[in-house]
């Protein structure tokens, strides 16, 4: 499993122009065949910083996607940020899941 990281920090006047494109790529991601999971966290310390944090099923899907047109369309969402959006992918080999106070 591969798990991708976008960290985006938005222009504070910008923020619902931004969470409205980036809501909507969410959205598109989950469909996409190889995403298993995505979601959208916000930054507790910075109201204006959200991570799309999503997993694949393999490096060729995750890869597939990011270099698709329609996720070339997203990155003009450049001109709503403070920063370049970063994308981080990380090899997960193995799982482990475990109740809380267990």
């Amino acid at each position: 499993m591969l798990r991708a990281s976008l960290r985006l920090r938005m222009r504070p006047y910008k923020r619902a122009e931004a969470l409205t494109a980036i809501d909507a790529l969410a959205d598109r991601m989950r469909q996409v065949v190889g995403c298993c999971r995505c979601a959208v966290f916000a930054d507790v310390d910075d109201s204006n910083s959200v991570a799309l944090e999503s997993e694949w099923a393999d490096l060729q899907s995750a890869d597939q996607f990011f270099e698709s047109r329609e996720f070339q369309i997203f990155r003009g969402i450049r001109i709503l940020l403070r920063d370049e959006p970063l994308i981080v992918l990380d090899d997960v080999r193995e799982r482990v899941t475990r109740m809380v106070g267990s």
